[in-house]
């Protein structure tokens, strides 16, 4: 599971996989990974009277091999911080050799930054094989190159997913954690291509009217403070900007099949 996470000395983001989540609501602590050490961070912010969070998920959906550990259930750690019994909070939820881990886990409660280097954890990685992710600026000029700057492309279509439905007992889930936006372009000089934003800030669609080709001349791709940016346009101020924009805190692509050609035999 991967997270954009605000590191308040130096006022900007980066991304890491998450390892564990500690508690939650306002108490949550998530172990997090920077310049290859492991340290846990808080979730929230407190500002006045208002807490804001400061690690965002990328990818939502928690691993598989997660386990729960309730506050019943972690007796056997007297270091691990303990809320009353009767608490329903999450006490721990993580990778399992996270939790087996205790003289590392001990470490991390106590405010240490703990090299990967110095633990038995496996390496981690949700990244989706056969895509290739932007996550520098230099990886956003690679796309662009291989994509002509978009000249001569068009948007084939648009999905966004937020991530609140109706489940099966007709109960609704309403929380927008997805954030997702699918994109299809094609172009005469490459193969289709498919871009997905994940953790979607802000979209906003401008269609070309029916007295103007909806081609594209060029594009913007920037990616800066962990976050990506993308308008069908140049673009020099990004909050005047008229066109089709939008904003992200990842994004990954990959070219797709050529379009198959009928036939025009009879």
């Amino acid at each position: 599971m991967r997270v954009r996470v605000y590191d308040e000395p130096s006022r900007t983001y980066f991304h890491s996989e998450l390892y564990a989540a500690l508690y939650s609501g306002i108490f949550e602590r998530d172990l997090i990974l920077r310049k290859s050490r492991l340290l846990l961070s808080d979730k929230w912010r407190r500002e006045g009277n208002t807490y804001s969070s400061q690690i965002h998920p990328i990818d939502p959906a928690f691993p598989e091999d997660w386990i729960t550990l309730t506050n019943g259930k972690i007796s056997d750690f007297p270091d691990f911080p303990k809320h009353l019994p009767e608490d329903k909070w999450t006490a721990f939820r993580g990778f399992p050799w996270v939790w087996e881990d205790k003289k590392t886990l001990r470490r991390l409660l106590c405010g240490e930054a703990v090299p990967l280097s110095e633990t038995v954890f496996p390496p981690v990685s949700s990244r989706l094989p056969g895509w290739n992710y932007v996550t520098t600026q230099e990886e956003a000029g690679a796309l662009m190159a291989q994509y002509r700057d978009f000249y001569d492309a068009v948007l084939v279509d648009l999905h966004y997913f937020s991530g609140s439905k109706q489940l099966p007992d007709g109960s609704m889930l309403v929380s927008d954690v997805v954030r997702q936006v699918s994109m299809r372009f094609h172009s005469d000089w490459a193969p289709p291509l498919e871009m997905v934003f994940e953790g979607v800030e802000g979209l906003d669609l401008r269609p070309a009217d029916e007295d103007r080709f909806s081609c594209l001349e060029e594009a913007t791709l920037r990616f800066r403070d962990g976050a990506v940016f993308f308008c069908d346009g140049f673009c020099e101020d990004e909050a005047l900007y008229s066109g089709t924009k939008l904003s992200a805190y990842s994004l990954r692509w990959r070219f797709l099949p050529p379009v198959k050609h009928q036939s025009t035999s009879k």
